[in-house]
Formats: C-alpha cells, sequence, structure tokens
C-alpha cells in the first residue's frame, strides 16, 4: 500500500477514535516509519489538559481502529501524547484553542520584530486580540493599556505564557 494510502486510512481511524471523546481534540497526525514497522503520532488537546490517562485510553481506542482495517497492517506502533505547555503555536486553530492563556508573541514590525503579552480574548480569520490589563503588575507590558489587533500574518512566533 502506498503512504498516501496509509495516511488517509490512519486519519479516518484516527477521526472514529476522536468521535467519542467530548473534549479531546486533535492536533496533529503522523505516519511515519518504514512499510515494516509503521509509527502513528497523536498529540492531542483538550481544554483542561491531557492526562495520561486520556492518552492510554486513545491509544487503546485507536488500536482496536486500526485493526479492525482490513487494508492496514495489524502491527502499529502508536504514541499519544499531549502538545505540552509551551509548545509553538503555528496555525490560526492553534490560537483558537489558546482563546483565555496569557500569550506572549513575536511581531513582525516594519523596523525587526516586537514582543506583546497579554491574555488572548478573540481569533477571527485575519487578526488576534490581545489584553495586556491582566498583566499589569506581574512583568506584563507596562504603557500597552487596552485590548491590541495583531494580524495573524504579522505573527513569528507564539506560545502560551507558563505562569509559575
Amino acid at each position: 500500500m502506498i503512504d498516501e494510502q496509509r495516511q488517509s486510512l490512519v486519519e479516518a481511524c484516527v477521526a472514529r477514535t476522536l468521535e467519542l471523546e467530548d473534549e479531546i481534540e486533535l492536533v496533529e497526525t503522523k505516519v511515519t516509519g518504514r512499510a515494516g514497522s509503521p509509527l502513528v503520532r497523536l498529540v492531542i488537546y483538550a481544554p483542561g489538559g491531557i492526562t495520561v490517562d486520556d492518552c492510554a485510553r486513545v491509544h487503546r481506542r485507536l488500536s482496536r481502529e486500526l485493526e479492525a482495517v482490513d487494508e492496514l497492517q495489524k502491527t502499529f506502533s502508536i504514541e499519544v501524547s499531549s502538545p505540552g505547555l509551551d509548545r509553538r503555536l503555528q496555525t490560526r486553530r492553534d490560537f483558537e484553542m489558546a482563546v483565555g492563556e496569557v500569550l506572549r508573541i513575536r511581531v513582525r514590525q516594519d523596523d525587526g520584530e516586537e514582543t506583546v503579552t497579554g491574555l488572548l480574548t478573540e481569533v477571527n480569520e485575519e487578526t488576534l486580540l490581545l489584553d495586556s490589563s491582566p498583566r499589569k503588575g506581574r512583568g506584563g507590558d507596562q504603557g500597552q493599556d487596552r485590548p491590541r489587533r495583531v494580524p495573524l500574518g504579522d505573527v513569528v512566533d507564539g506560545r502560551i505564557e507558563v505562569l509559575l
């Protein structure tokens, strides 16, 4: 079976697996490895975080789904994980999942880059809305008193600010 067909069949199994999960969303699916030892890497997300039990449950369900597809080789290695607290936010969907979180983003400017920190309150097709006021007094960007719209196309790097 060619890799493209295998990838499509695996993605269909992943979709069926996650249909059973109320809060868990798919971040990424990768099928790698050689034909004799394929590896499925699944990254999942939930608003309250992903637990080890969540990963184990999704792993078991995905394993059963993959075994039920005749066109797929029956031996798969499966890795299920969360995206991590400090992962890079890259797509609009990544930012949508981070609404309500404090972000630190680097924004492209005409004369270089600027770092903006604030509570992500809104994401639309073209912009992010960051409110810096919740960060005042905790090292936030002083002087940034009102919500700020940032064009998604100008975001160089974005991450959830991990506050300890």
